[in-house]
């Protein structure tokens, strides 16, 4: 029997080589390096600039020209952007996300670029810290988060981090007691509406005393959105551009909402929109029923708003990789919570949750920070040996049989620029996704292991929740 103090120095040394091996890997990425790529940085600037400038961001133009000078050169947005002459791609955020990109929009554009990557490294290195704040190990707060959230959100210059962040802040405050603040920070996450809505609407009814800053906090969006967009074009955006941007992505192979895979699977547009709406109701108000009894259970408040969150990002109508992160708080102290069977589920689904698939799929470099990222989390979270194992040996295997068949898609066919300008650029994207849809399994089949650990972590909420 190796002692316990030599078995950690050893597990160490492991860990110590497989992150010199995956740091090396990582740096072989080149022009797929994240802060290299920023693939949607130019519509969030674009869309600001128009709304500097007094103009729609919803509509082809301005913001197709826009996107069109600025997506060039030899990256692979460059190069869609050559080959097609009519694509745009919708920036479609409340008129409120746009405050900072307004300011943006007047700086340089290379200037503001790194502005964009430097605040979403620091929002997703602020979410680990809080979650560290709230009792979960900075090893494992870190490994959760720098696949599933740092590269895929900088690889894509998403603005999901900022509302991740407000959303952890949110779950640290309950935890503190300091629920005024809380409803300040729940407001927050609607800067990325579908988990907005879950957590403002737990913090309303479990939290009493957060009520009132909920209420200003949101009553200053809402005056946010009217000055920057006016009345008329923030209902606009509510009556017309929500509802044309929900339906455009209907057999986009990077969707993971129910209701693509029930499209993808045979079922019309019509029940599988249906399907997908009915998901987001129906879990919403289960959410409402587990949080606060999970939350009781487990003496973890914070629960209140995660378990919201978790419940968001299983079926609905639009949801992509990016958005997954909002299920990471939730599982990650289910896991720190829990014991026996249900730890190591927790921590099962925590591992596939923290592996971003499609974008390992398609970047072989990327396979041993994958594997970093899973040794470190079942390290922490000191699961048996042979459930170790058996998981990174697992994930491991699942990846590499992925990889054997890299990912496919059809190349839009040269779309041309035949859109009138005052056309919402959501109805242009519907066809640009359409050219873009495939039939190939794989894309199905990638998923998988995210939904299973998704369905996993709610079925263990539900299961706490119903403890006497």
């Amino acid at each position: 029997m190796i002692p316990q103090p030599r078995r950690r120095f050893v597990l160490v040394l492991i860990l110590f080589a497989l992150g010199i091996a995956a740091v090396r890997d990582f740096s072989r990425l080149g022009a797929g390096l994240p802060w290299r790529t920023m693939d949607e940085f130019a519509d969030f600037y674009c869309a600001g600039l128009a709304f500097d400038r007094g103009a729609s961001p919803y509509t082809y133009e301005p913001l197709h020209a826009c996107e069109h000078q600025f997506n060039t050169g030899q990256s692979n947005r460059g190069k869609l952007f050559a080959a097609n002459p009519g694509v745009a791609v919708p920036a479609p955020q409340p008129p409120y996300d746009f405050a900072p990109f307004m300011a943006l929009a007047r700086a340089n554009f290379s200037f503001a670029r790194a502005i964009d990557a430097t605040a979403i490294v620091l929002a997703v290195a602020l979410s680990a810290i809080a979650l560290t704040a709230i009792g979960i190990p900075l090893a494992l707060s870190v490994a959760v988060f720098v696949l599933s959230t740092g590269y895929v959100e900088l690889n894509t210059a998403q603005i999901v981090p900022f509302a991740l962040l407000a959303l952890v802040l949110c779950g640290l405050a309950l935890e503190r007691g300091r629920d005024r603040l809380a409803g300040v920070l729940a407001a927050l996450t609607a800067i990325e509406p579908i988990v907005g809505l879950p957590v403002v609407v737990a913090i309303f009814l479990f939290a009493p005393r957060a009520r009132w800053t909920l209420a200003a906090a949101l009553a200053g969006l809402l005056a946010l959105a009217f000055a920057i967009a006016g009345p008329k074009g923030f209902l606009e955006y509510l009556a017309s551009v929500l509802p044309a941007h929900s339906q455009s992505e209907l057999l986009f192979p990077f969707q993971y909402s129910l209701t693509s895979a029930l499209a993808t699977l045979g079922v019309t547009a019509m029940a599988a929109r249906v399907a997908g709406v009915a998901s987001y109701v129906l879990l919403l108000a289960g959410a409402l029923v587990i949080a606060p009894r999970t939350s009781a259970q487990l003496q973890r408040r914070a629960l209140i708003v995660f378990v919201p969150a978790l419940c968001c990002v299983v079926g609905g109508t639009f949801l992509h990789q990016e958005e997954l992160c909002f299920a990471i708080p939730a599982v990650t102290l289910l896991a720190w919570q829990t014991t026996g069977r249900q730890r190591t589920i927790a921590t099962v689904a925590l591992c596939l949750l923290a592996v971003p698939w499609i974008a390992v799929w398609g970047a072989k470099q990327l396979f041993l920070a994958c594997l970093l990222v899973v040794a470190t989390i079942l390290a922490q979270m000191r699961l048996e040996l042979r459930a170790s194992l058996i998981t990174l040996c697992a994930i491991a295997a699942a990846i590499y049989c992925f990889e054997l068949e890299p990912p496919k898609l059809p190349a839009p066919a040269g779309m041309p620029a035949v859109y009138a300008a005052s056309q919402l650029v959501s109805l242009e994207w519907r066809d640009y996704t359409a050219l873009r849809s495939t039939h190939d399994p794989l894309w199905f089949a990638i998923k998988l292991p995210t939904w299973g650990a998704l369905l996993a972590s709610l079925a263990i909420a539900a299961s706490i929740s119903r403890r006497s």
